[in-house]
């Protein structure tokens, strides 16, 4: 009990002290979002985040084991008063460090229990206030070809959209204005190995949050323009669903590794992020809190 208090304690000192000089609130319009490892909740100041013009906190939802459920609720609370949503981020296929499918190889079939599983942990948070949910790893690890059933009308893209599907219907039961999103790998017509189709999932999800990372060694040599076309490609095949570009806060080594990352200054993440101004995304993720300046996002169609 001393420990719950003492995290609400800090996590208030963080975020309840106003600079007479911010603006209280974000537009109810904004799409901006940064994801937030659980780690960093508490040393996140979301007067800043108002002041930097970021309406949408992705946070894991480990915050909840790390930080605890009065303290987390507490940061999602503060976070509203500020007219910041607070989306809490699942890891939907990848678990305790391993890849984990919705699928019964050996029956060749869907497994129901896997879904109930987690479309209960997500209508459990909304029914504790949380405003929207993050689906990570709501794919295959590359090898979706590998589980295709046709003789038994399953298939790893069906597997993915009927997650998709039953998650929708869960958390939206529990509350119709909840924001769904979802991360998607970056590489167009990539069914065969992620067994992601957006154009499936578009019916469900409200808000792609596609992983367009320029820096990282599998897609920096990709080329001008890249990360416009993938934007573009998004927000073409996943309609109705919208598209928030996602990019990094920091580059990587040129011959490095994703774990040889370099942060970036605000104005070099400002200028990457208005790339995307000329293209059919209406928003910005940006990858990640605690590594790189956050830029004013004020600034980001000026």
């Amino acid at each position: 009990m001393k420990k719950t208090l003492l995290l609400i304690a800090m996590a208030m000192c963080l975020i309840a002290v106003p600079s007479s000089s911010a603006k209280k609130k974000v537009s109810k319009n904004n799409t901006n979002a940064i994801w937030v490892w659980s780690k960093y909740m508490t040393e996140i100041n979301l007067d800043e985040m108002v002041r930097k013009d970021i309406g949408h906190i992705v946070l894991h939802e480990k915050s909840f084991e790390v930080h605890g459920q009065d303290s987390t609720l507490a940061f999602i609370k503060a976070a509203k008063k500020r007219g910041i949503t607070v989306h809490i981020w699942m890891q939907c296929c990848y678990r305790n460090g391993k890849w984990a499918y919705p699928m019964d190889d050996s029956l060749k079939c869907y497994k129901q229990d896997f879904y109930d599983e987690t479309v209960a942990r997500a209508v459990n948070y909304v029914k504790m206030g949380v405003q929207g949910i993050h689906l990570d790893y709501i794919r295959f690890g590359g090898t979706a070809h590998k589980h295709d059933y046709p003789e038994n009308g399953a298939s790893a893209t069906g597997c993915i959209t009927e997650f998709c599907r039953q998650i929708h219907d869960g958390v939206k039961a529990a509350n119709p204005k909840v924001i769904l999103s979802a991360a998607v790998m970056p590489e167009p017509e990539s069914e065969h190995y992620y067994g992601q189709n957006p154009e499936q999932m578009g019916k469900y999800i409200d808000i792609f949050m596609p992983m367009i990372y320029r820096h990282s060694p599998g897609y920096r040599h990709n080329g001008e323009g890249w990360s416009q076309r993938v934007a573009n490609w998004f927000a073409e095949k996943g309609a109705p669903a919208k598209v928030w570009a996602g990019t990094t806060t920091y580059t990587c080594t040129e011959h490095g590794g994703e774990e040889d990352v370099i942060p970036m200054k605000a104005d070099d993440i400002l200028k990457e992020c208005r790339d995307f101004n000329d293209t059919k995304a209406t928003g910005i993720v940006l990858f990640r809190y605690g590594l790189g300046e956050i830029p004013d996002l004020h600034n980001l169609r000026k």
